[in-house]
């Protein structure tokens, strides 16, 4: 008998081992993004600067000349009391300063998400043609919904999908990932919004 409650919580000990936890992306990254929210009939390429551990974003729109359409610098700080947005438009040179009324909402995978599997972007057949990622997903008691994938080495983010009331689904896709941030004065608002 004794050593049936030993296997059993041997078994379990193992099983509760297996459960695998969220990684955690690097704290800063810099990284190029494209974002599409097609209810909003929205969409933007921009470059972000991301400090997980001071709660800053700076998104910079990669403007498109084509396009006869308004793009923005725009500075989140969620380190102040009241948090605080800064957008500077590129073409006019306004900046308005304004209360940030969203929370801050870390590009990580939520603390409780479901790890729905492992996939490749691109193929696992061949030696260095893919990119192995992690899949995860929470639905909030807010009713928001997450969507992330991350890749299995370094934890570094590939897509992020939210969705609420408030916003709609958003989606962001994430290329030419760096870690840290090259310049440190990106934190800083503009010149114009002073």
């Amino acid at each position: 008998m004794k050593t049936l409650l030993l296997f059993a919580a041997v078994c379990l000990a193992v099983a509760h081992s297996q459960i695998l936890q969220p990684c955690s992306p690097p704290p800063l990254w810099e990284a190029r993004i494209s974002r599409i929210d097609p209810v909003k009939q929205f969409s933007e390429r921009a470059k972000v600067s991301y400090d997980g551990a001071n709660k800053r974003v700076r998104r910079i729109e990669e403007v498109n000349l084509l396009q006869d359409k308004e793009f923005f610098d725009v500075l989140y700080l969620h380190n102040t009391e009241p948090g605080t947005e800064y957008r500077l438009n590129l073409k006019s040179k306004e900046c308005e300063k304004k209360e940030l009324t969203e929370p801050w909402r870390p590009f990580e995978v939520p603390p409780n998400a479901t790890f729905l599997g492992e996939s490749y972007i691109g193929t696992g057949a061949v030696p260095g043609a893919g990119v192995l990622t992690e899949l995860w997903e929470r639905t909030f008691e807010s009713g928001d919904k997450f969507f992330g994938a991350y890749t299995v080495e370094g934890c570094i983010p590939i897509q992020d999908e939210f969705y609420s009331n408030r916003t709609g689904l958003v989606t962001t896709l994430f290329f030419d990932v760096t870690g840290g941030i090259s310049d440190p004065n990106v934190f800083i608002p503009p010149r114009e919004c002073m």
